[in-house]
């Protein structure tokens, strides 16, 4: 119910700038909005990120479009950010996975007066001279996602009555900020405690990652922990952990955002627990927030924390049905 709470505000607060829009600025050209991201609808995760901007922007009757990779990409975002200001837009959000790529871009943006909100994948130059001209940030905590989980693991492990001797955080998009950040979090907890964890290539192809996971754990027997950090990591999990008879509690492990899968992963104790990010909050608040600050110049006094949110066995069943409506 965290979620209601944190959008009932949002959508008072837009309801009354709305209804005093009317006598004034209503009577405007139609509000043009984009969102570039390096993923898409091939991601049941950004599949909810969609839906909140697309709800936002139907509240607004504004023209909004999604510009990405169907699946991921982090360098086309370049090119997609070129679409974007073809479009003549009020305002932009963006994921930052990589500064560089959309540097130039967003520097245009800010020459042209369009205001640029950071969502999901948070400037890692945030603070600094290097920091991107934006407005702030709208989603999760990454390194606090990572130390929950790492937290979680030692929780679960010492209820268990078990040690975790090594731990494995595979990343499937290396140089990837918000993923190395969630790893730097696991990272920092297990050092705390003295453990090894170990760094893993995958990549977000399902089959192919089970099988580096299945050679990872061959050869590195002590491994009980790992830190999968997506849906399609967690997929591959799933997978080697079927193929290779591994049960409930051999492995202590846990993930970040949601899928269908991760679900039934908790609910028959392969994984933890996820971090959800509320992915919803992201699409839909993004999107407020852009018309509030083009508008009345309205911005909040900071960034906007949408995570991390834990699902474990203690809520998993009331997330399925949220998730069924599409806003989990």
């Amino acid at each position: 119910m965290k979620t209601l709470f944190r959008v009932i505000p949002i959508l008072l607060l837009v309801t009354g700038v709305i209804i005093a829009g009317i006598g004034g600025v209503g009577a405007q050209d139609q509000l043009v909005f984009s969102m570039v991201s390096h993923g898409g609808v091939g991601n049941p995760f950004w599949i909810v990120v969609i839906k909140g901007m697309d709800d936002a922007c139907a509240l607004l009757e504004a023209d909004c479009e999604w510009l990405a990779d169907p699946v991921d990409s982090v360098d086309d975002m370049a090119g997609y950010w070129d679409d974007a200001l073809a479009r003549d837009n009020d305002g932009i959000g963006t994921t930052v996975p990589n500064p560089e790529v959309i540097r130039d871009a967003v520097n245009r943006a800010a020459d042209a007066g369009i205001p640029v909100v950071v969502f999901n994948t948070a400037d890692p130059n945030a603070g600094t001279p290097d920091a991107l001209p934006t407005l702030f940030y709208v989603g999760a905590n990454e390194f606090l996602g990572g130390r929950s989980n790492a937290q979680a693991v030692l929780d679960a492990a010492a209820e268990a009555g078990t040690e975790i001797t090594r731990g494995v955080c595979p990343i499937q998009e290396v140089g990837h900020s918000g993923l190395e950040a969630r790893c730097a979090g696991v990272r920092s907890v297990f050092e705390e405690a003295g453990i090894p964890l170990d760094g893993l290539t995958i990549s977000n192809d399902v089959t192919e990652s089970a099988g580096v996971l299945s050679d990872y754990f061959t050869a590195n027997q002590d491994t009980n922990a790992a830190f999968m950090l997506g849906p399609n990591p967690a997929s591959a999990l799933n997978l080697y952990f079927q193929e290779s008879g591994r049960m409930p509690g051999d492995v202590f492990a846990t993930t970040h955002d949601t899928s269908a899968e991760i679900y039934e992963m908790i609910q028959e104790g392969y994984l933890v627990q996820a971090i959800d990010q509320q992915p919803y909050l992201q699409g839909f608040e993004t999107i407020m927030w852009l018309y509030l600050n083009s508008q009345f110049a309205l911005a909040p006094g900071g960034d906007i924390l949408t995570g991390p949110g834990v699902i474990d066995q203690s809520n998993v069943d009331a997330i399925v049905e949220l998730t069924a409506a599409g806003y989990r």
